[in-house]
């Protein structure tokens, strides 16, 4: 075998390595957030983590329609309404006439809304805190920087994919 070929095989190998630690980490994450432990989501709390992100996007970039929702989310705009109406029903956010276009309409995160996702996000850091408490800040940081980093690579890769 070859240099190359040695190398070559190191990097397949390392890819499936990431694609199984990935799927591993998403069902792991699932259950631990499902458990009920500690700074666990299900303290009596009503977010799921798709109104959790739902409701981070509002409370990060303020109110937008439904078809920017799922534009920011990744998702189809039939999803992220169903998404609205369960959290209309919450409390969690409202529909209203977009102002500069009376025939669209925004989401607009709560009072209540942006309460509860504090409450999600002080029990989810907890939660991490935990989690990765034997890890030094700096392990911490670089993980935080990879996943974004990845986060963004598959957004680009679906909206590349999208595209054609």
């Amino acid at each position: 075998m070859t240099g190359a070929e040695a190398d070559d095989l190191a990097a397949q190998d390392a890819l499936g390595t990431i694609e199984l630690e990935v799927a591993q980490l998403l069902r792991r994450a699932e259950r631990t957030r499902a458990s009920g432990g500690p700074g666990a989501s299900r303290r009596g709390g009503t977010l799921d983590r798709s109104g959790y992100l739902l409701l981070h996007t509002l409370g990060t970039h303020g109110p937008r329609n439904v078809h920017a929702l799922a534009e920011a989310l990744g998702l189809d705009a039939s999803t992220v309404t169903r998404q609205v109406v369960a959290l209309e029903r919450q409390g969690h956010v409202h529909r209203a006439r977009d102002p500069r276009d009376g025939r669209a309409v925004v989401v607009e995160a709560t009072g209540s809304g942006l309460a509860e996702l504090a409450a999600h996000r002080v029990a989810r850091t907890d939660l991490y805190a935990g989690v990765l408490g034997g890890w030094s800040r700096l392990d911490r940081a670089l993980l935080a920087e990879l996943l974004g980093r990845l986060n963004a690579d598959l957004d680009a890769f679906r909206r590349g994919r999208d595209a054609v």
